[in-house]
């Protein structure tokens, strides 16, 4: 009697302990389905972010490279005419220079809600690269030629050794700006194979989704 009971009791148990483990299993198939569809969602929202303000940032850098080229070149072509003739002549030259006006808003965000962490090595790794590119022209440009010309380096008596260190530093700004050109548009191509591996379409470069931080001016 007690045998046919167990023979009762037993298939009932096991059937009950198996409809639990797969209750358990499809609950956290759910959950993970759910949490990669969040991460999914997350990441194609910086990503998005990114490519705008890396379209943007590329946008500005076009704008101010030729300029500063052009000033080089001007302060290039006076310096080795010699006819540079006053500290204030000098001052009026350079004072206009202005660097290029950087946002790094998407790369904090990114960093503050680890969003990076649920991104593919390559993909971190082109960002890193450009915006640690783009903080070695902030750090850069941050001063400028304000302190090649404040009073303390600036007399009359080294006055064509500020131009030639105006010039020198003009260059190192110019070839920052081309590198920063052409890794722009690598990481904004990295970005786009994302998206396009996401499913979703480049965001339009005239939206602007983040709030403006102006690193060259802060």
């Amino acid at each position: 009697m007690a045998s046919r009971a167990l023979s009762t009791w037993l298939p009932q148990v096991i059937i009950e302990s198996i409809l639990i483990v797969v209750s358990i299993l499809v609950a956290l198939g759910l959950d993970s389905w759910r949490q990669n569809r969040e991460d999914e969602e997350f990441v194609r929202t910086a990503l998005s972010n990114f490519l705008i303000e890396i379209r943007q940032n590329r946008n500005r850098v076009d704008d101010a490279a030729p300029f500063n080229k052009g000033l080089r070149q001007v302060l290039s072509q006076h310096y080795d005419d010699e006819d540079i003739s006053s500290v204030d002549e000098f001052v009026n030259m350079v004072e206009i220079y202005s660097p290029a006006a950087l946002q790094s808003t998407a790369w904090d965000t990114a960093l503050a809600t680890g969003s990076l962490a649920k991104m593919e090595y390559k993909l971190v790794t082109a960002l890193s690269m450009t915006y640690s590119l783009q903080n070695r022209y902030d750090a850069t440009t941050r001063s400028g030629i304000s302190d090649l010309t404040s009073p303390q380096h600036l007399s009359d008596d080294n006055l064509k050794l500020a131009v030639y260190n105006s010039i020198r530093y003009l260059d190192e700004v110019t070839s920052m700006e081309a590198e920063l050109g052409v890794t722009y548009i690598e990481a904004s191509l990295v970005i786009e194979a994302a998206l396009e591996n996401l499913g979703t379409d480049s965001p339009d470069e005239s939206v602007r989704v983040l709030p403006q931080r102006d690193l060259a001016h802060p």
